[in-house]
């Protein structure tokens, strides 16, 4: 004989739904049972692989479990991307990446072995790293504006060192050969670590570095900073205008976010949000080790919500097909 609960329901598959829904809580509660691995598409020190330390070390704190660091380089981050969207979307596989890993690929190559939008979550932005445009001493520029003056009235005789097809440096420099007809001399090298040695050198007039390392060239004299390539001036160099301020106007902006892969549970999204925004974001502390300390800006959207970084995103990538667009960059 069966008996039956309201709407039909027989008392044992009430009994089996009930067993199931617990232990769906209990697994989300246990979460996570075993160490987590954090993939990055950029080299052990710099400014991405201090985003995924610091966010490793704030959800290690706070959910008892070991968070891995995995640098993947190569590619313009995609063989670290490719390694997570191709990860088991359960929590155990998160990603690091940056504006051109994720907004800028999509539009500016003729084809990626995936998707970010689709084949990615976003959990949060980190931040928007700062970087200068940077000139050896030798030259005379004290400024962006007066830079661009002298590279107008001279074509190609200033030497730019940029490092990839689809680094912001190069896409400065073809912004202002289209749009302003300001010709620098590319002189490409194969990352910017390598660039910015070369422009202390005097090996090339010009380079563009993330502002956090350059400070201290800077301030020793090896190095003039010309203009900040950030939405405001950077508090490490406030004399410093921004390169709207000295006339440029093209959003060519490097930010830091973490991602999952596509279907994993919106609960681990979420309690991945909260625990970084709380532990590094918004930790003094931290923030002053892992991100500021690299001239990372963590004013909104940092530190704000799954969703809204996902809304930003958007935005930011037919930001960058503008881009693309104006300087007719283009990876075949």
């Amino acid at each position: 004989m069966k008996y039956f609960l309201t709407n039909g329901i027989t008392v044992r598959a009430f009994v089996v739904c009930m067993l199931m829904a617990a232990a769906m809580q209990a697994s989300a509660q246990a979460y996570p049972s075993k160490p987590v691995r954090i993939l990055v598409g950029t080299p052990a020190g710099g400014p991405g692989d201090l985003v995924a330390r610091g966010s490793a070390q704030a959800l290690s704190q706070a959910l008892g479990q070991s968070y891995i660091v995995e640098n993947r380089v190569g590619a313009d981050g995609m063989i670290a991307g490719e390694a997570a969207v191709r990860s088991a979307p359960d929590g155990y596989t998160l990603y690091v990446a940056d504006s051109f890993a994720i907004s800028l690929n999509p539009v500016i190559r003729a084809k990626m072995p995936y998707d970010p939008e689709k084949d990615l979550a976003p959990i949060i932005h980190a931040g928007t790293l700062a970087s200068l445009i940077l000139a050896h001493p030798s030259v005379p520029a004290n400024n962006l504006r007066e830079l661009l003056d002298m590279a107008k009235a001279k074509p190609g005789t200033i030497t730019f060192g940029t490092f990839g097809l689809a680094s912001s440096a190069h896409l400065y420099v073809e912004y202002l050969k289209n749009e302003r007809n300001i010709q620098f001399l590319n002189v490409p090298y194969k990352a910017a670590s390598l660039a910015f040695p070369a422009m202390l050198a005097g090996e090339v007039n010009v380079v563009l570095f993330a502002i956090g390392p350059a400070v201290a060239q800077v301030k020793a004299g090896k190095a003039k900073a010309l203009a900040v390539n950030a939405p405001g001036r950077s508090p490490l160099m406030p004399e410093v205008g921004t390169m709207k301020e000295n006339g440029v106007d093209i959003d060519i902006q490097t930010w830091f976010g973490l991602f999952a892969p596509a279907a994993t549970p919106r609960d681990i999204i979420i309690r991945a949000n909260t625990e970084v925004a709380k532990g590094l974001i918004n930790n003094p502390e931290a923030k002053a080790k892992f991100l500021t300390s690299q001239g990372m800006d963590t004013a909104a959207p940092a530190g704000t919500s799954a969703d809204a970084f996902a809304k930003f995103l958007k935005a930011d990538r037919a930001n960058y097909a503008e881009v693309v667009r104006v300087t007719k960059a283009r990876i075949e």
